[in-house]
């Protein structure tokens, strides 16, 4: 087999690799972390500031999103939105 393929063939495979692990990591997230009260939530417009540009928010609000499945997902819809609409 020509190196050219064996490299496409291992390239295929990190790439299933990497969006499995990131399938997993999206569905931990969104379930995992169950808050109902919404106990120590930021507001929706440190979330949104957080999908525009993550580097001007405290990284103490992206720990609680990677900890909240509820801002989880508010945060990942803020994403899917503002990557539609560029």
């Amino acid at each position: 087999m020509p190196a050219v393929r064996r490299k496409q063939k291992r390239k295929a495979r990190e790439s299933y690799s990497e969006k499995t692990l990131l399938k997993f990591v999206k569905e931990h997230l969104s379930k995992e972390y169950p808050n109902p009260r919404r106990e120590g939530c930021p507001p929706k417009a440190t979330l949104k500031r957080l999908a525009q540009d993550p580097q001007q928010v405290d990284a103490s609000i992206v720990y609680h999103v990677f900890h909240c499945s509820p801002c989880y997902k508010t945060c990942s819809g803020l994403l899917a939105r503002l990557k539609a609409s560029r």
